[in-house]
């Protein structure tokens, strides 16, 4: 009777730990298909933690801050897939590969570089299949006074606010991606788009990135202010923290 209780509670705390496993990975699975992101989408959008750093230095030659070294990053990142000639014209041919992280990463590190002569490659790449590659092609342009990703992702910006007006949230997050980059430009028509999603209750990640590019926004678009001050309330700590602090940022500079 003794063995037969502790064979059962053998049984019972092996059942317990087996499901303590399985349940954060299930949880975890079922949020990478409810938000459908593709792996190069979080490095777009996230900081990059495993990155290099190297100091930057003032004119006095003293450290005025840590820069992530994005071009040995993104390297590093090529590497992954074979890639050992990191040249212009290798670059450029990439642009092409298969891969779609390939094509990706190449157009970033040709905009770090500021690879002039790439332009119209990169130009052919805002119409690649894959929105992340259209943005990153957005991105290297820009680094080089070249704004022709602008418009492509104001089209798809269109697109996607027409879907979120319907209920249909599959691509929120690339719509926030693609907002970023606009904020990030300037553009001040992604302004009705971003004070559209600060009411996306189910990301208060996607709500902290709409107000941080409104907040990037402010100069030349001052009413933004008002919506940046309605986010004083929500439901999420950091969400409030970034309003509060941007608001008392204009206070003190009045």
């Amino acid at each position: 009777m003794i063995m037969k209780t502790k064979c059962l509670n053998f049984v019972i705390v092996g059942f317990v730990i087996l499901t303590m496993i399985l349940i954060p990975i299930s949880c975890s699975k079922q949020e990478r298909v409810r938000s459908n992101v593709p792996d190069e989408a979080a490095s777009f959008s996230q900081p990059v933690s495993n990155a290099p750093v190297k100091a930057a230095f003032r004119p006095d030659g003293k450290p005025s801050r840590i820069e992530v070294d994005m071009q040995v990053w993104l390297q590093s990142q090529l590497k992954q897939y074979g890639v050992s000639d990191f040249t212009t014209e290798s670059l450029v041919k990439l642009l092409g590969s298969e891969i779609r992280s390939v094509r990706f990463l190449s157009a970033l590190l040709l905009g770090e570089r500021k690879q002039i002569s790439a332009i119209p490659s990169l130009e052919a790449a805002l119409h690649d299949e894959s929105l992340n590659v259209q943005k990153a092609a957005t991105v290297a342009l820009l680094k080089m006074g070249n704004r022709k990703g602008i418009k492509v992702l104001e089209e798809f910006c269109v697109k996607a606010s027409k879907e979120f007006d319907e209920g249909y949230y599959k691509h929120t997050v690339d719509y926030s991606d693609a907002l970023t980059v606009l904020a990030d430009a300037g553009e001040v028509s992604a302004v009705p788009h971003l004070r559209k999603l600060l009411g996306y209750q189910r990301s208060w990640g996607v709500r902290l990135t709409t107000l941080r590019s409104l907040g990037k926004l402010y100069k030349k678009e001052p009413a933004v202010l008002y919506d940046i001050s309605s986010m004083l309330d929500d439901e999420h700590p950091q969400v409030r923290k970034y309003a509060s602090d941007f608001i008392q940022r204009i206070e003190v500079n009045k």
